[in-house]
């Protein structure tokens, strides 16, 4: 090797360090207060969406939650107007354009600026692929892709009129790693991480800034309203006893605590649980061993498909059975979940 190619690496390499150390200064010396800031969290009225407007809002900033049922929002209001937060709500369905850009409208109308968009809302169905029916991908599409490129392309102009903005695209590790028995799911998170990296290299440059989450199952309390076709009941119980252990699942507050500092501290990616961590490992390090252990429990745990169609039901609307001690009621109430009265 010449000496001038030599001197030529080492001079790469000593820009590459460079390069790194002011960043990595800079993103340290710069961190954001959220106070006064206003957020926008979509699927906000419940779940982690709740969870990540407590953290917010205990950190000062304005949110306003937007999600389909005005009851839900309703009760999500009353409980996070603690003394000196102020938060908003707004009914929307962000799979719809226009009433994506009419919400933005009325936030901007009130406050005349937009800060941060949470891009959170989220719908689950669990089945094998055999029974999924194309509505299924449909709406996962819709509502994990479509419905957070609405909110990005109606926020982007107020976004940038900002020093330092932010967008937190909430995707999951079914965004990385595709898991059995969500096909449609995974295919609308996959998107959304996709779309996450490319708004991430694009709108740095305008002091716009994007964080993609990808966290694990988490203990919301939202088993319930998942939807499962195939055998319906089996299906029903091994998500509940997936997203109710600790073993398997994760503290949402925690999580969504995660997620707000990762925000602030401009990262890239955030990955809350170390379930979603080890799983996202082993399939970069290990991508064969993964598969091969992806397919034994899609082979010898979970169900088996069903002939024909199958209906779309509710887990809260069967019997989960040995699984229905695991599903925490507290948990549920904590998060704003909807709870079956007693009969």
């Amino acid at each position: 090797m010449g000496t001038h190619h030599t001197r030529s690496l080492w001079g790469l390499a000593a820009l590459t360090a460079g390069a790194l150390a002011v960043f990595h200064g800079s993103r340290r010396s710069r961190l954001p207060s959220w106070q006064g800031r206003v957020v926008l969290i979509t699927g906000g009225a419940r779940g982690l969406g709740f969870a990540l407007a407590r953290c917010f809002a205990d950190r000062g900033a304005i949110v306003w939650l937007a999600a389909r049922h005005g009851d839900q929002l309703d009760r999500a209001v009353d409980r996070l107007r603690l003394p000196g937060a102020e938060i908003h709500a707004y009914v929307v369905d962000v799979r719809d354009r226009e009433a994506v850009e009419s919400l933005v409208a009325a936030v901007v109308a009130r406050h005349g600026r937009l800060d941060a968009v949470v891009n959170n809302a989220g719908v689950i169905t669990a089945m094998p692929f055999d029974n999924a029916e194309l509505s299924d991908f449909a709406e996962s599409l819709d509502t994990h892709f479509w419905g957070p490129l609405h909110v990005i392309r109606a926020a982007l102009p107020w976004l940038r009129r900002q020093p330092i903005s932010h967008i937190i695209n909430v995707s999951s590790i079914g965004g990385r790693v595709g898991v059995p028995h969500l096909a449609p799911y995974c295919a609308g998170k996959f998107a959304l991480a996709g779309l996450s990296e490319v708004l991430r290299a694009e709108l740095a440059g305008d002091g716009v800034w994007v964080t993609l989450a990808t966290p694990g199952l988490m203990r919301t309390g939202s088993v319930g309203n998942v939807r499962v076709r195939g055998d319906h009941v089996a299906e029903a119980r091994w998500f509940a006893a997936l997203s109710a252990t600790p073993l398997t699942s994760q503290h949402a507050m925690r999580a969504a605590g995660e997620i707000v500092m990762a925000a602030g501290r401009r990262r890239a990616v955030v990955m809350p649980g170390w379930q979603a961590r080890l799983q996202h490992a082993a399939n970069t390090l290990a991508p064969e061993l993964t598969a091969a252990g992806l397919q034994a429990v899609s082979r010898r745990v979970l169900p088996n498909a069903v002939p024909g169609p199958s209906p779309s039901r509710a887990v809260s609307d069967l019997d989960l059975g040995w699984a229905a001690p695991l599903v925490s009621a507290v948990t549920a109430r904590a998060y704003n979940q909807p709870v079956p009265s007693a009969s």
